[in-house]
C-alpha cells in the first residue's frame, strides 16, 4: 500500500467511484496477465520435477527424499489448530496434489472507524492474490470449513494444506522461475492470512501501490452497497514510476565501473 503521505486525497464519492472503476479494470488485467504467466510457467513448476515417484511420477526425480524431507518440516507447524491434522504425509494426499495453479485474492480484515462505531470490513487487494496448487476447496471454502462450528472435513482441509506446501516448496526450488517472474516486475512472499495463521501461503503481487480510501468515505460506500467488503484503491499516478528491475540491475553496474 501507499504509505500515509503518499496517498491519492479523495474527498467525495465522485472520486472514489472514479478509483473504483479504474482499479477494477486495472486489477483485471493483472490477473489475467499474472495467470497467462502462471499458465505458461506451468510445465517447470509440476510437483512431479521434484518429488517423482511420491506424487505418482513414473519418471525418478534425483533429490526427491530430501525434498519430501522438506515438505514434512514445512508440513508439521500446520498440523495443530485450527486444522487439526495427523502430522504424516500419506500417500493418497501426495498423489492427489496435481500441477494445476489456482489464483484466489488477496483479503484481509479492516477496522474502519467512524464517528459512531468501528466497522469490520473484509478487504481486498487489486494487485496481489495468493497462488497455490488447486485442490478439491477454493480458499474460502477452507475458511469456511475452519472458522465453522461441527464437525470438519479432514481430508479437503488436509489436501489444500498439502497441495499449499508442495507449490511453496516448488517454487522454492525454482530460482529460475523466480527470477523469471521477478523480472516480469512481480513481487513474491510468504505470509499467514487471517484465520489460517498456521499456514504461510505464496502470495505474488505486481508493485503498483495500493491504499485504502478515508474511513468515513469507506463507511459511506458500504452503507450504499450493503456489503461490508471493498476493494483497495490502485494509486494511479504511482503507475507512471513503475521501476524496471533489468534498469536497476544495469544502472548498479554501471555505478560500480
Amino acid at each position: 500500500m501507499s504509505g500515509p503521505d503518499n496517498t491519492p486525497k479523495i474527498t467525495d464519492l465522485d472520486g472514489l467511484l472514479e478509483y473504483r472503476e479504474i482499479t477494477e479494470r486495472i486489477s483485471g488485467l493483472l490477473n489475467k496477465r499474472l495467470k497467462g504467466h502462471l499458465a505458461a510457467l506451468s510445465p517447470l513448476l509440476s510437483p512431479g520435477r521434484l518429488l517423482g515417484k511420491y506424487v505418482g511420477w513414473r519418471e525418478p526425480a534425483p533429490r526427491a527424499d530430501e525434498v519430501l524431507a522438506e515438505l514434512a518440516e514445512k508440513f508439521k507447524p500446520c498440523c495443530g489448530g485450527p486444522f487439526n491434522l495427523k502430522p504424516d504425509l500419506d500417500e493418497e494426499t501426495l498423489t492427489s496434489v496435481g500441477s494445476k495453479i489456482e489464483v484466489y485474492p488477496y483479503e484481509y480484515h479492516y477496522e474502519a472507524q467512524g464517528s459512531k462505531a468501528v466497522k469490520k470490513i473484509s478487504m481486498t487487494s487489486p494487485v496481489r492474490w495468493v497462488v497455490t496448487f488447486g485442490s478439491e476447496y477454493s480458499l474460502s471454502q477452507l475458511r469456511n470449513q475452519v472458522t465453522a462450528t461441527g464437525e470438519h472435513r479432514h481430508q479437503p482441509i488436509r489436501q489444500f494444506v498439502v497441495n499449499a506446501m508442495v507449490f511453496q516448496v516448488t517454487l522454492g526450488r525454482n530460482p529460475a522461475v523466480a527470477q523469471l517472474l521477478n523480472d516480469l516486475r512481480y513481487e513474491i512472499t510468504y505470509q499467514a492470512l487471517p484465520g489460517l495463521e498456521k499456514l504461510p501461503m505464496a502470495t505474488i503481487g505486481v508493485r503498483v501501490p495500493s491504499f485504502r480510501p478515508p474511513d468515513d468515505l469507506l463507511l459511506t460506500a458500504i452503507r450504499l452497497s450493503g456489503v461490508p467488503a471493498f476493494i483497495e484503491l490502485i494509486d494511479t499516478g504511482a503507475v507512471r514510476s513503475l521501476e524496471d528491475p533489468l534498469r536497476l540491475q544495469i544502472e548498479a553496474l554501471m555505478e560500480e565501473t
